[in-house]
C-alpha cells in the first residue's frame, strides 16, 4: 500500500504462494481484497494494515469485486464465479454458464473481469469468448 502523499511505500500485504491477479477495495475503503494463482481470497484491514482471514476459491482467481450493496465479494476463477458472505465468511452461490460443446483442442471460456450496477443487482462478467454475461443476482433469506 503506497502513501500517495509522500510516494512511499506504506506497508506490505503478505501471504499468497503464487503470484496476485487482481486487487480490489471495498466500497467504503476499508478492505482490500487480493486473489491469484493459488485460489486464496485474502481481505486486509486498510486501518489497520492487517490481515484478516481468507476465503478459499480452489482454482486461480482473476477478478474480484465487492457488492455495492451487500457485504459480498465475488471471484472470478478458471471455472466458475463465486459470492462470498463476507460476514459468514462462507459461499452464498457458484454462478457456472452453460457453454455449447468445446472441441476436443480448445478450452471452456473463462471469467476474467467482473463489475456490479451500481443498484447492485446485475454482475457483469467479462469472458475470453468475447462476451459479456449479465447475472440477476437476488438476496438469500
Amino acid at each position: 500500500v503506497w502513501e500517495l502523499n509522500t510516494c512511499k511505500l506504506q506497508t506490505d500485504h503478505i501471504g499468497h504462494t503464487g503470484y496476485i491477479n487482481t486487487v480490489t477495495i471495498s466500497p467504503d475503503g476499508s478492505l482490500c481484497a487480493s486473489g491469484g494463482k493459488d485460489g486464496t481470497t485474502m481481505l486486509w484491514d486498510l486501518n489497520e494494515s492487517k490481515h484478516l482471514y481468507s476465503l478459499n476459491a480452489n482454482d486461480e482467481i482473476h477478478a474480484l469485486v465487492f457488492s455495492p450493496n451487500r457485504y459480498w465479494l465475488c471471484a472470478a476463477t478458471a471455472t466458475s464465479i463465486i459470492i462470498f458472505d463476507l460476514e459468514k465468511k462462507s459461499k452464498v452461490d457458484e454462478l457456472k454458464p452453460e457453454f455449447t460443446a468445446v472441441g476436443k483442442k480448445s478450452r471452456e471460456p473463462e471469467c476474467v473481469s467482473l463489475a456490479w450496477s451500481a443498484d447492485g443487482q446485475t454482475l457483469f462478467a467479462g469472458y475470453t469468448d468475447n462476451v459479456i454475461r449479465a447475472w440477476g443476482v437476488m438476496s438469500r433469506a
